[in-house]
């Protein structure tokens, strides 16, 4: 039937939801106007990846049954690249991704810290490397590892499991990704791989033992120590993880510690000396020196209790200067040098030393 044909009336409602969808707001880095889904598919809209909405585990990468169309957000049959793999709609895995997770607008998951005028501290670099700082179990240095990315390189899908399968432990992050809807940070899996890099054992919890399966060299089980002693399964049977940890009880100081999340508190950065009870003849998971950059607070003069900094994240990825972590990009990008929970983009500082070893304690 053609557009005269057509009631006046219906006429002008599909003309209003057109104009309805065109100006809808982004959902996460997606946006309508720049994203680089090919335009075959340009009518996929935001319901189509996210229905029911940010229900855990059942998002975009969630849900493949017949009354989806969650294969096609990510395969595309007949528009694939010449060189694409996996009927992927851009030429590498690293171009999917970013189709959504690009930092449109600031909000991927690389790109806020640019986006809101900082500069980037530190980076895991994707498709553009495959050697991996630490990676050598006989000196500590670095290795080169056979990855998924092109010619070799490290690419999103080395640490994530686009469809959700064998996947670690959900854990409890510091991300909040939709704050105009008023969500709080989600505990989720992040969709991280049991096996990540080229690991042969499966690795259920995130924490130490997760990042040692590319960083094979910095595991304090090894003859020669290379760098500050980590907690993981190579330390003790039953080691702390990212979500079950040693972590100070209260944001006032006190000595009191209590086993909870490093995530979503500024309270798992902080060990008083001595050592309480559930911190004694334990390390830190390599993650309580490498995350966000934010203040995490400090310990009294002579160690015995620590005052953390309050959590605060009020609005996603960086939009307050005042939260704190402002970013929680990592792993992906910091402010901070090397990937660290306290420095400049440059160098590390004294401080961070201090949220565990006391002035008044050093020999």
């Amino acid at each position: 039937m053609s557009r005269s044909h057509l009631p006046r009336a219906l006429f002008a409602a599909a003309c209003l939801i057109g104009a309805l969808f065109a100006s809808a707001s982004p959902a996460l880095a997606y946006d309508e106007t720049t994203s680089t889904i090919p335009p075959q598919r340009s009518e996929e809209n935001c319901g189509g990846c996210h229905q029911p909405y940010f229900t855990v585990g059942t998002g975009v990468h969630g849900s493949y049954t017949t009354t989806t169309s969650k294969c096609r957000m990510c395969h595309t049959v007949h528009f694939a690249p010449a060189d694409g793999v996996l009927l992927l709609p851009a030429s590498t895995v690293q171009g999917t991704c970013f189709t959504c997770h690009d930092g449109t607008g600031g909000k991927g998951v690389y790109g806020a810290i640019a986006a809101r005028g900082l500069s980037v501290g530190g980076t895991h670099r994707t498709e553009t490397t495959s050697t991996v700082p630490g990676g050598d179990p006989s000196t500590g240095g670095s290795a080169v590892e056979s990855f998924r990315g092109q010619g070799g390189t490290m690419t999103c899908t080395d640490c994530h499991s686009p469809h959700g399968s064998e996947i670690v432990t959900a854990f409890p992050g510091d991300r909040r990704r939709v704050s105009e809807e008023g969500y709080p940070p989600l505990t989720l899996t992040r969709m991280l791989r049991q096996r990540p890099g080229e690991a042969t054992q499966a690795v259920a919890e995130y924490g130490s033992d997760w990042c040692l399966a590319c960083h094979r060299g910095r595991s304090s089980a090894l003859s020669t120590t290379h760098n500050h002693p980590a907690e993981s399964a190579a330390t003790t049977s039953n080691p702390y993880v990212y979500r079950s940890a040693a972590i100070l009880a209260t944001d006032a100081p006190t000595s009191a510690v209590v086993i909870g999340a490093v995530g979503q508190t500024n309270r798992g950065y902080l060990m008083p000396y001595p050592r309480p009870s559930l911190m004694q003849g334990r390390y830190p998971i390599c993650q309580q020196c490498h995350e966000d950059t934010r203040y995490v607070g400090e310990l009294v003069s002579n160690g015995t209790q620590g005052d953390a900094a309050t959590w605060t994240v009020s609005q996603a990825d960086g939009t307050v200067s005042t939260d704190n972590p402002r970013f929680q990009n990592f792993p992906h990008e910091t402010t901070g040098y090397r990937l660290l929970v306290e420095a400049t983009t440059t160098a590390y500082t004294d401080d961070l030393c201090l949220n565990c070893h006391p002035l008044e304690q050093l020999p």
